[in-house]
């Protein structure tokens, strides 16, 4: 069953049952009212236990990850942990490109819709402080959070600018591992540790905010 507001969309890639052309929103709310009466199959019960059982585990072992011991360096894990801990409800996050992506897509929690803004596959390194200062200027009222590593920061820095000169509070945090990440890795995995080109040298983010006019802090 697929439900597109695009007609010529409805199976365009796979094939399909039931197509049904109209709005997402407009869809599920019909089928809820039409179902309110529906009794629940023993069936369908089981499956949803065992669902909610398995996520549940899932999300401990996500918080157990998240907990590294002694002085070691920061790790994602323990930043996202640390995220979900203290961001609002309604926070929506931004996301960069790489390895970040990949780790932080399911790491997060995303209440409030529209709450989740990736470039997927695209690479698009750099993209997530300024989707961050466009998404904020769209829903001011919401909290926005942009998550990049110090390589696609390294690429949109100068829009710290523009969030002084128009006033775009957003929340940006740099994940600063000192490398290309991913292509570090591929360098890495793929040919036997011959780097070339995959390390960052970074300035001091936090005083490079304040020089701009914004509020900068580092952790370590």
């Amino acid at each position: 069953i697929q439900v597109e507001i695009e007609p010529t969309a409805i199976g365009r890639f796979f094939p399909v049952d039931i197509g049904i052309f109209g709005d997402a929103g407009e869809v599920a709310a019909g089928l809820h009212t039409a179902l309110a009466g529906h009794a629940v199959g023993a069936a369908a019960r089981s499956w949803s236990n065992e669902f909610q059982r398995e996520r549940r585990a899932m999300l401990e072992e996500r918080d157990r990850a998240g907990v590294v011991a002694g002085d070691a360096p920061i790790q994602p894990g323990q930043l996202f942990r640390a995220l979900r801990a203290v961001a609002p409800a309604d926070a929506v996050y931004t996301l960069d490109a790489g390895t970040l992506c990949l780790q932080a897509t399911d790491q997060l929690n995303y209440v409030q819709p529209p709450a989740l803004f990736s470039p997927l596959d695209f690479g698009l390194v750099g993209f997530s402080y300024a989707c961050g200062l466009g998404a904020k200027v769209a829903l001011p009222e919401r909290t926005v959070i942009s998550l990049m590593g110090d390589g696609g920061f390294g690429m949109t820095a100068s829009e710290i600018g523009t969030a002084v000169s128009c006033g775009i509070n957003t929340v940006c945090i740099v994940m600063n591992n000192g490398c290309w990440g991913a292509e570090k890795a591929y360098q890495r995995d793929f040919f036997g540790g011959r780097y070339l080109g995959a390390d960052v040298p970074n300035p001091p983010y936090d005083k490079l905010a304040e020089l701009w006019g914004a509020a900068g802090s580092r952790v370590e």
